[in-house]
């Protein structure tokens, strides 16, 4: 098993992009089952104020992702001074708004609950589709994470940190 992972990681290497990626998708999977868990709780005590335990759930998975992206997926990659904190800064205040506006309008508008709901109905699965019906504030949650880790990784690395092509990293 260890050869095999020893294997793995020396191959990860010779894609420094990917490589990035699944850091980053590491962190980001931590960072948003924080957002996941803070929102929840909130929830759980304070029902009316949807909106409001999502940015407060966003804010503190913005802090775990920061410090885990600045410690481990860019160290190699991060600047000194304070343009670096700055362009994270914009970039997630970018994002939140985006975040923030695809929940308003998924949760009033669109409704992505019942169109998923629909399809796990046709597959079957009857008590699943009343489960994701009831809880649509939460999928649509997920939903909007799933769309802003996209973004975030995107502006992460090339609006960030400058994340070179990798043709131009042995130049």
């Amino acid at each position: 098993m260890i050869t095999l992972i020893k294997k793995f990681r020396e191959w990860i290497h010779t894609y420094p992009l990917l490589h990035k990626f699944l850091k980053f998708g590491f962190v980001g999977v931590l960072s948003t089952l924080v957002s996941l868990f803070v929102f929840w709780m909130i929830m759980l005590q304070y029902p009316q104020y949807n909106l409001l335990s999502k940015a407060i759930g966003y804010i503190m998975g913005f802090f775990v992702g920061f410090t885990l992206n600045k410690l481990w997926t860019y160290v190699d990659h991060a600047e000194e001074g304070e343009t670096y904190l700055l362009r994270y800064m914009i970039v997630y205040a970018v994002t939140f708004f985006v975040y923030l506006f695809f929940n308003y309008s998924c949760d009033h508008f669109i409704h992505p609950e019942n169109f998923i709901s629909h399809i796990i109905s046709d597959l079957g699965e009857e008590r699943l589709a009343n489960w994701i019906v009831l809880r649509g504030t939460l999928v649509t949650n997920i939903l909007s994470i799933f769309v802003n880790v996209i973004l975030n990784f995107f502006g992460t690395n090339f609006l960030v940190f400058r994340v070179p092509k990798p043709q131009e990293i042995f130049d």
